[in-house]
């Protein structure tokens, strides 16, 4: 059934609105918006939807996202509503599905990948592509990165077409290929040779949601910008020979020695607006002594001030990261024979940098802190420079949140890692797909037995949902 009359009027006329610089008219109201139809009832649906794309092994490499695209495209015609698939290699699959507004705005996106990271059955207690529903949670690779979104992105397109809600902008559900490997075949790939397909001026994605109870009440993040890249090799050499005789000067003492420096190495703090916003809002939600050791941190920021705040250690993990820029070892290399000690020993750092801050910059001052009796070399980079803190939309974001939770709060934050929002430079990527439970939960992305919660699915559908028709409705 579709909206009468009497249901559009509720729908438009429902809370306060307020006139944006635009033009267009944004409600305020601290109330989930009025449906339709019953949230009870779509449940088994979303789960069903999650499950099934569980069940796709979309492993990159090799990818295989055709699997998902086809999945996807059935669902879709289902519900009536115009898609496309556009493989950028066989196999290699992206879809792009549309439903119409009246264009006075332009698009919004859904944006989600359908390839996940490998899993191994050992150390799981489910296997890893069952999508068994089993103590309330879906289970399987891919449930939190990002397949419950997708799923809940794609309920959402099915729930706008049934009902026949008027949208003022169309909307978008963009699912892609290659995110967990660059994006190259997908999100870039779409962007470079089918631009007019995707292009939006907003777009919500992965990379935020995580729940955290502070002093002051619940708040959860919202990424509005995510680092660059800069990944190095630090190579050591030395004299090799025969191993039954030490050598104190060898490779692998040198490169050791070399990372204990790094270890120590406290990288300079910047303090960019919008990590000044999220200690402002962290500022209020911790008073007290907290809210004392932000101000501080405000005032002379320091890799140590930063990594002693008084506050979830998760949340302040999220403050450095969102401060500073950072090497992390990931890859060493040393050897081919146990009984030759090894002429050059090397290791892979995983630089992360700042929006803004240039890689070969970045490299040069690793090099200073590793000292000069190893050799950085920049292997690739990538320069970070979209921040997406739109105030209008952080505003509409809070307004979901709050009508769903009663108190709770945004906090717009760096993402220290890299989505597909890398790939859309003139589009206003956020994070936000809330979820219900505490940010522990995504600990097991990318982990032996991910799964996801059917309650914080309930949850993030119901906000993305809201979020969908505050903007376009």
């Amino acid at each position: 059934m579709g909206y009468t009359s009497n249901n559009i009027n509720a729908l438009l006329c429902f809370a306060a609105l307020r006139r944006t610089n635009s033009g267009a008219w944004m409600p305020t109201s601290l109330h989930p918006m009025p449906l339709p139809f019953s949230w009870a009832d779509q449940e088994r649906h979303l789960v069903g939807h999650l499950s099934a794309l569980i069940r796709l092994d979309t492993s990159n490499p090799p990818g295989n996202e055709i699997t998902v695209a086809r999945h996807l495209s059935r669902e879709l015609s289902r519900s009536g509503i115009a898609h496309k698939v556009l493989e950028s290699e066989p196999g290699r699959a992206n879809l792009i599905a549309r439903l119409p507004g009246t264009g006075q705005e332009p698009p919004l996106m859904l944006l989600g990948h359908a390839d996940v990271v490998g899993a191994q059955p050992g150390g799981w207690s489910r296997p890893p592509f069952s999508g068994e529903v089993a103590d309330g949670r879906v289970w399987g690779r891919g449930a939190l990165d990002m397949k419950g979104q997708v799923a809940a992105s794609l309920l959402v397109m099915q729930l706008l077409a049934a009902h026949r809600i008027p949208l003022r902008r169309d909307v978008l559900l963009v699912v892609t290929a290659d995110e967990e490997a660059g994006s190259r075949l997908g999100a870039y790939w779409l962007w470079e040779n089918h631009r007019s397909l995707v292009e939006a001026e907003f777009a919500f994605n992965e990379g935020g949601g995580q729940r955290f109870m502070t002093p002051g009440g619940p708040v959860y993040t919202v990424q509005v910008a995510e680092k660059g890249s800069a990944r190095m090799r630090v190579t050591a050499r030395g004299p090799g020979g025969h191993a039954s005789v030490p050598r104190s000067e060898s490779a692998v003492f040198t490169l050791a020695e070399a990372l204990l420096r790094l270890r120590a190495f406290a990288p300079e703090s910047v303090l960019s607006p919008t990590a000044r916003r999220m200690l402002s809002t962290l500022a209020e939600l911790h008073p007290g002594a907290g809210a004392e050791a932000i101000e501080r941190l405000t005032q002379e920021p320091t890799w140590a001030r930063a990594h002693s705040l008084p506050i979830d250690p998760v949340l302040r993990e999220f403050v450095v990261a969102g401060m500073h820029n950072t090497a992390t070892p990931t890859v060493l290399s040393a050897g081919h024979r146990q009984n030759v000690v090894p002429v050059e020993a090397s290791v892979v750092l995983d630089g992360r940098l700042l929006p803004g801050e240039l890689p070969d910059g970045w490299a040069e001052r690793v090099q200073k802190a590793v000292g000069d009796r190893v050799e950085v070399s920049l292997l690739h980079g990538r320069v970070s420079t979209g921040v997406h803190d739109d105030p209008e939309l952080l505003r509409v974001l809070g307004d979901t949140l709050a009508a769903h939770e009663p108190g709770a709060r945004v906090l717009p934050y760096i993402n220290p890692a890299a989505t597909d929002a890398r790939a859309f430079p003139d589009t206003k990527v956020v994070g936000f797909f809330p979820s219900a439970s505490d940010a522990d939960i995504m600990r097991l992305i990318h982990a032996p037995d991910e799964h996801a919660r059917i309650t914080d699915l309930m949850f993030g559908g119901k906000c993305l949902l809201d979020a969908v028709l505050r903007l376009s409705a």
